[in-house]
């Protein structure tokens, strides 16, 4: 679960912005708020926002092996900021073996670069009561911890990072745990523009596999969504059975609404996230969705017994019903002032009103007490 991520100068947010994940968090058996939604505007850096979580975890990742020698980072600064570094901070916790016990270990990252290079990147990890370094790197030099075991760094490139370098090799552990955290996003898929075509195809691949329709199945009838069962036909196709007059009809995809089609997608990722305890990145959370859909999957990682491997969804949306099911710590604004930079805050920033844990957060942003709305509107 992700804690605690700062950004600056990433894209429409130029200043330095602190999102605290585990704020308020009490007798939780999560290290983290398992739910994070960003509200906002249209065009107010949501997506941005989760662009810069998924693009610095990618980084650590997966840099290496994805980014040739003459590579730009794919990283935009702020417009007026372009020959200044963006920075991260990120505050990470997973699963691990210490030994011979399970324990949650918190991993804090630092990330400052350009386009054309790292400038400084630093890995810290927390196997017992005190923070220990594990990686060092700055003006081209690196310094390992005490604890790590050495590594050849010539191969290291200025456009990867070290996590990505020496999680190549087995000794490196605090490396590999790190490329190991589960991330996934729906952001891939809106950078590409995937068709529904492609969409189709996906979900043809995923449901051949028999105990992933089995999972899905009860999710379907809580859903109402009309399909009473998924069928793999002699000719591999999918086919679902739909209740109509007491008989079970078979349908095709091109037959399902495009509604039914995207709710399977992302149910697949849901159950799919919630089994490897990933931290689920989702843009546009509602997008061809019933909000009682949604409502639904949100409440799949509010349930301890659901999303027992401590998954995390951290999403944006529009529809304001969503704020319903959240803690104001829980529910963050993205608004953009008049020069174009984005602020972030969150509904428990707002100190002065009273009682807060008691209000409608709904009503509250509806008269425009948070704010975050179209100014003009």
């Amino acid at each position: 679960m992700i804690k605690y991520f700062t950004i600056k100068n990433f894209r429409s947010i130029k200043n330095e912005n602190i999102l605290e994940f585990d704020a308020h968090l009490k007798n939780s058996t999560y290290p983290a708020h398992p739910v994070i939604g960003f509200a906002g505007a249209n065009a107010s850096g949501k997506t941005n926002v989760l662009r810069s979580l998924t693009f610095v975890l990618w980084f650590m990742q997966n840099s290496f092996l994805r980014l040739d020698k003459n590579d730009d980072i794919p990283c935009e600064a702020f417009y007026t900021l372009s020959k200044l570094p963006t920075e991260f901070h990120l505050i990470f916790a997973e699963k691990s073996w210490v030994d011979g016990q399970e324990k949650i270990i918190d991993y804090e990252y630092k990330l400052c670069l350009t386009k054309e290079k790292v400038l400084t990147e630093k890995l810290n990890y927390c196997p017992y009561e005190k923070s220990e370094l594990v990686y060092f790197r700055h003006d081209g030099k690196v310094e390992l911890g005490d604890s790590v075991s050495p590594i050849d760094i010539k191969d290291l490139r200025e456009n990867c990072s070290i996590i990505s370098l020496a999680s190549q090799f087995a000794s490196q552990n605090v490396a590999n745990a790190c490329k190991d955290y589960a991330v996934k996003t729906n952001l891939t898929f809106a950078v590409r523009n995937f068709s529904e075509r492609h969409k189709i195809s996906l979900l043809e691949n995923e449901l051949k596999d028999h105990k992933l329709r089995e999972k899905i199945q009860p999710h379907l009838k809580m859903a109402d969504v009309g399909i009473e069962k998924i069928k793999i036909s002699s000719e591999k196709q999918t086919i679902f059975m739909h209740k109509i007059e007491d008989k079970l009809a078979p349908f095709e995809y091109h037959l399902e609404s495009a509604g039914t089609l995207e709710f399977l997608l992302k149910l697949f990722y849901f159950l799919q996230a919630l089994e490897e305890g990933a931290v689920f990145v989702v843009d546009e959370i509602e997008l061809k969705l019933h909000q009682n859909l949604v409502a639904y999957l949100l409440g799949l990682f509010k349930n301890k017994t659901a999303n027992k491997h401590g998954a995390q969804l951290i999403c944006s949306f529009h529809n304001s019903y969503f704020m319903e099911f959240l803690e104001p710590e829980q529910l963050w604004f993205a608004e953009k002032n008049d020069q174009g930079e984005t602020e972030l805050f969150s509904a428990a920033a707002f100190t002065d009103i009273k009682n807060l844990y008691e209000k409608d957060l709904e009503m509250l942003y509806r008269v425009g007490r948070f704010g975050a709305k179209p100014r003009e509107i």
